[in-house]
């Protein structure tokens, strides 16, 4: 290898180094700081280098670095040969780079910068990020939805996001953002770019993108300078004229231009526009001296890159021609000419000028110094450091604005968010992608769904279908579209709210354009409350949905007028109704590399064969940050465990059942714990020492029962089950399963009451666990609401909850397989437990018993303790009184008994407890024997459920006692609650 390329080959490297192809800037956190100012000396060197570099160029080679060209990184090699070609022969100074992918896209940019005399500028336009021009990446919201959301933080961190993409691929300038002010709901080409109408807001908005993407390492360009918004006319096709005064320029279109500015970009791109008021001549703003040098020079400050706008639009090509228009450009004061169609003839053209006088040489070399440094700051001198994973801070941050733009203008009879979900909910959905809103739905509530392509597919067969007028309704119209052809990407969608039952309650969201209810005031009688949520993604669906069902406020504004009746910052706002929202734990700050111990807990407990596999929900102030399935359904060729797997919940059941009832029972006035069990049962105690027992102390364990009764002992003769008390088939009086062909006589059930009675008391009033008084408070459940326990604790809380998997006897609802076994009973049952309530003594009772026989996954569970955590409320109506909720979860017999009314505490210590020493004196929970475990804890707003089939195979495996498994993991959670509080 001589020196020449030697030389060459080293600096080829190092382009590539500094390009950000292989490093980057550090992703933007909320307490990001902006980079120092570079010191004097630093400007000493960028003055070397460029004076360095124009000393080795022509006045040719000055001119064509002010040449951006197109390329397209997926046209194939012919394309990208001429692409090069110009590099290499032309010396032009930069390409914008449009469709392609990111391998090929990085492949192009590195074969074109080897070319390069000097190191190439690329541009991309990436408004939404680099989603706009390469296949298969995932897109930001658009300007218009950020602008609603109106986080001033949240855009600047998007912008940041948005600079690291470009980064990463090595593209130096994005054209990007938008500081049109969209004053015309009619404008063809601006629209849903812009951030809003109002020119104050948008101004803010656009400093704040600017910000953000400048502190990436990036360069933005504040974009289409004097003001695109108030056009009807696409200068893509021809040039439009803006009619306004210099003083409406100044106060309106100028603003956001005069804040970027303020806030640092270093690049603002000319709009090809007819401004009579500011150059009278007709000359386009593009080619205008008077626009670019009298007001954005000199009226607004700027001293960066002026850049024209892409040079083949109609709106000047067909006029001036291929090259004239270029040199015109250039002429008038643009740094960089974007999108040149003749680039040889056009840089002959200039130079011809140069050497004709009509242009100087000072011009010349102002334009080439100011793209070399440009240059300089973006490549040449970019500093290296460590980048972050971009993927947690960008779905957070997406999230977070389509959550915030979401804007609900109808509500009438608060209507929304829906509180109660034990009534039917039909869901009519129109149009494509339409999956996530489903899906998050059904995270929710039971949803009957309807899905059609098209208004018209919509109408035809809704009419074929009988309507509830009894239900709620929610019609979700999708549109991929945002421009104003057909409706916004609508099309007829309000005729199919026609069809709708008339005393109907229906929520209409609008998944697009909030512009296509310009011409709409009125809606049919059944239409209550209308949402818009702006754009059809993934994540913008996800968010509406939970925002339907009241996991937390909206207070969106329009941030622009649609019509008369929905102006500019109206916007009805909703409350939460205290469900839980899904959530991760970047929005609490939490450190998911402090979680990731969790993981690690988990694994080595599996590894140990603690339990096969196990559910984990935790939820800190109303927001789920965790919801995670491990390991398997048993140990030999189990299924892999999802979040959607049903658990014995086993003791649990004794709150989230028996002690939940008996709270609605004394919200009904229908309970007292202060009653004892003669007034309750008169039946089964009546003249026994048990008639006395008082309800608190049998709640909380200090009743002098015994802890547990054998009662499967009973029934069996030499070892097996006395056939007069079981069955192998359902038949007659033998109608109360067991398990797998076994069943149980259906008053059996007496037996086991007075096997209770007869047992003497054990004389303590101390604290000692037992399960008997529940068989107690089942009965009395019973026949105080005329129902089934299990039909009353559904009735009465599950469904208005919108529990789905939360039941006893759950083979009647759901696949055995999405039910996890417990353990193979040897000694009873003689089989594999699955699907029947593990406790033998809830077995004998039907498997429906008031200390075991609940059966749910964690998310449901975690769903019921949230309930709690409100204090028994669902938005405005009290399921269970609040100073009920207050007084059975409070510790009553403090320090000598840690319990309350049904509910498990922790030691008055905190310490040698069932809880991790963290946690605060008002916890509250249960756990069970099956290996599950949960706790509330009101201080901290901590909500932690844990799932396992510990019993599996044998229920004398307490290693997950031994190891501590549950309190660890609990003992993690608030390790990175509490360091999260401290930042």
């Amino acid at each position: 290898m001589n020196r020449k390329t030697f030389r060459k080959a080293t600096f080829i490297f190092f382009l590539v180094l500094g390009s950000g192809l292989i490093t980057s800037a550090l992703l933007k956190s909320p307490t990001h700081k902006p980079a120092k100012k570079r010191q004097t000396s630093v400007v000493t060197d960028e003055d070397q280098w460029v004076n360095s570099e124009m000393a080795k160029l022509s006045m040719q080679e000055r001119i064509a670095q002010s040449f951006m060209v197109a390329c397209w990184s997926n046209k194939g090699k012919e394309h990208l040969a001429e692409t090069e070609e110009l590099v290499r022969t032309q010396k032009i100074g930069g390409l914008i780079f449009f469709q392609g992918e990111r391998d090929n896209l990085q492949e192009a940019i590195q074969q074109m910068q080897a070319s390069a005399k000097i190191p190439l500028l690329i541009g991309m336009d990436a408004e939404w990020g680099v989603a706009m021009r390469l296949s298969g990446e995932p897109r930001f919201p658009y300007q218009q939805t950020i602008g609603a959301a109106n986080d001033l933080n949240l855009t600047e961190r998007i912008g940041y996001q948005m600079g690291v993409e470009c980064d990463m691929l090595g593209i130096h300038m994005n054209f990007s953002p938008v500081a049109d002010v969209n004053l015309n709901p009619q404008n063809p080409v601006i629209g849903f770019r812009a951030f809003g109408s109002d020119p104050k807001q948008v101004a803010k908005q656009t400093a704040a993108m600017v910000k953000g993407i400048e502190d990436a390492g990036v360069i933005s360009c504040v974009k289409h300078f004097p003001g695109h918004g108030d056009t009807d006319k696409d200068s893509h096709k021809e040039l439009p004229t803006v009619s306004h005064s210099v003083n409406e320029f100044e106060t309106k279109d100028f603003l956001p231009f005069k804040s970027a500015i303020d806030a640092g970009t270093r690049s603002v791109m000319v709009a090809h526009l007819n401004v009579p008021s500011l150059d009278p001549s007709g000359t386009p703003s593009s080619l205008s001296k008077v626009v670019i040098e009298t007001y954005l020079r000199k009226k607004l400050g700027f001293k960066g890159l002026v850049i024209s706008d892409a040079l083949n639009m109609k709106a000047v090509s067909e006029k001036y021609g291929k090259s004239e228009v270029v040199a015109k450009a250039y002429l008038a004061g643009c740094d960089i000419l974007l999108f040149p169609e003749n680039v040889p003839d056009a840089i002959k053209l200039i130079s011809s000028k140069v050497e004709s006088g009509e242009l100087s040489k000072e011009d010349v070399n102002e334009h080439c110094r100011r793209v070399l440094r440009a240059k300089y700051h973006a490549i040449i001198h970019k500093p290296m450091v460590k980048r972050k994973d971009p993927a947690p801070e960008r779905k957070l941050i997406i999230d977070q604005i389509y959550e915030k733009a979401l804007v609900c203008v109808k509500n009438e009879q608060d209507n929304l968010p829906i509180d109660r979900l034990d009534k039917q909910i039909i869901r009519i959905a129109v149009g494509t992608h339409t999956a996530a809103f489903r899906d998050r739905l059904n995270d929710y509530a039971k949803v009957t769904h309807y899905k059609y392509f098209t208004p018209e597919e919509a109408i035809r067969r809704l009419k074929e279908i009988k309507l509830d007028p009894n239900a709620t309704y929610m019609v979700d119209f999708h549109s991929d579209g945002q421009r104003a052809r057909n409706n916004y990407g609508f099309g007829n969608w309000k005729q199919v709210l026609e069809l709708l039952p008339e005393n109907a309650s229906t929520t209409v969201v609008l998944f697009g354009n909030p512009l296509t209810l310009q011409k709409e005031s009125e809606f049919p009688k059944s239409v209550k409350s209308i949402l818009c949520s702006y754009e059809n993604t993934a994540p913008a669906q996800e968010r509406t949905a939970q925002a339907i069902m009241g996991a937390f406020d909206v207070n969106g504004k329009l941030a622009m007028e649609i019509n008369d009746k929905w102006k500019l910052g109206f916007g009805i706002d909703l409350k939460n109704n205290g469900r839980l929202k899904y959530s991760s734990p970047e929005e609490l700050g939490l450190n998911p590399e402090k979680l990731k111990e969790i993981d690690e807990i988990v694994a080595k407990a599996i590894e140990a064969k603690v339990f096969p596999g196990c559910q984990i929900v935790v939820a800190i102030d109303g927001k789920m940050v965790i919801q995670k399935s491990y390991g398997t359904t048993i140990y030999e060729n189990g299924d892999s465990i999802t979040n959607n797997h049903i658990y014995d919940l086993a003791s649990i059941t004794k709150i989230a059942s028996s002690t939940t009832a008996l709270m609605r029972l004394k919200t009904l006035n229908k309970f007292d714990e202060k009653m004892d069990l003669n007034h309750l049962v008169p039946e089964y105690v009546k003249g026994t020492p048990y008639a006395d027992l008082k309800a608190i102390d049998l709640l909380t364990h200090q009743a002098g029962l015994t802890p547990w009764i054998a009662f499967y002992k009973r029934t069996m003769e030499n070892g097996e089950l006395n056939p007069t008390i079981y069955s192998t088939t359902d038949k007659g009086v033998y109608n109360r399963a067991v398990a797998d062909n076994i069943f149980i006589k259906d008053d059996y059930w007496k037996t086991m009451l007075k096997i209770i009675v007869e047992t003497p008391l054990t004389g303590k009033k101390s604290y000692e666990y037992s399960d008997l008084s529940y068989y107690f408070f089942n009965k009395y459940i019973e026949l105080t609401s005329g129902m089934g326990q299990n039909e009353f604790v559904d009735k009465e809380i599950y469904q208005p909850l919108g529990l789905q998997t939360m039941t006893y006897l759950p083979l009647k609802k759901f696949n055995k397989k999405r039910i996890v076994p417990t353990e193979f009973d040897k000694e009873f049952r003689k089989q594999l437990i699955h699907g029947y309530v593990h406790d033998p003594g809830a077995a004998m009772m039907g498997g429906v018993a008031g200390h075991a026989g609940l059966f749910s996954n964690a998310t449901d569970l975690a769903a019921l303790m949230q309930f709690l955590l409100n204090k028994g409320q669902i938005g405005d109506q009290s399921i269970i009184k609040k100073e009920i909720v207050d007084q059975f979860t409070s510790c009553q017999f403090c320090p000598g008994n840690r319990r309350g009314i049904g509910f498990d505490k922790p030691t008055v210590s905190i310490k040698n407890g069932p809880t991790c020493d963290l946690v605060s004196p008002s916890t509250f929970g249960h756990s069970g024997f099956t290996g599950t475990i949960t706790w509330a804890d009101p201080e901290n707003k901590v909500n932690f459920v844990f799932l396992s089939n510990r019993v599996y195979p044998d229920a004398d495996n307490w290693k997950i006692t031994k190891m501590s498994v549950r309190t660890e993991i609990q003992r993690v959670i608030y390790e990175a609650l509490f360091e999260a509080r401290q930042k």
